[in-house]
């Protein structure tokens, strides 16, 4: 009678290690499942973690290429405008001469119309003073 219960006890001790081993296979298998969605998703990531360092790296070197283009371009428009400014004061000093020119024209021309008004005068008088003469 006691070997039967021995036996009797055993056989649950069996029954509720092979259901406790059974438990233990599925939760193995469980979480075998989710390490390998666990990998995906890091394998997933770290391949988008190197699409955007790419992307930044690009993204880094075309603002380099902008930065270098700005100065260049910011260097040649310094270059430009002084060289308006050098352009304006020749501008500038040629208007004035130009102005000075054309008065000094002018008082010429004043002075040739006094002129032939003077000669214009002379040849009246010496016409007269022939005319006298001859009379």
């Amino acid at each position: 009678a006691e070997t039967e219960k021995e036996l009797a006890t055993m056989k649950e001790d069996f029954a509720k290690c092979k259901e406790d081993l059974a438990k233990a296979e599925a939760k193995k298998k469980e979480l075998e499942e989710k390490m390998v969605a666990l990998l995906q998703e890091k394998n997933d990531l770290q391949l988008q973690v190197a699409s955007e360092a790419e992307n930044l790296s690009d993204a880094e070197e075309r603002c380099e290429g902008l930065i270098k283009s700005k100065i260049q371009l910011e260097a040649k428009l310094k270059e430009t405008n002084e060289r308006l400014e050098d352009e304006e004061e020749i501008n500038a000093e040629l208007t004035a001469k130009k102005r000075k020119l054309e008065d000094e024209c002018s008082e010429l021309k004043k002075d040739i119309d006094d002129l032939e008004l003077t000669l214009a005068k002379v040849e009246k008088e010496k016409h007269a003073t022939e005319n006298k003469v001859g009379d």
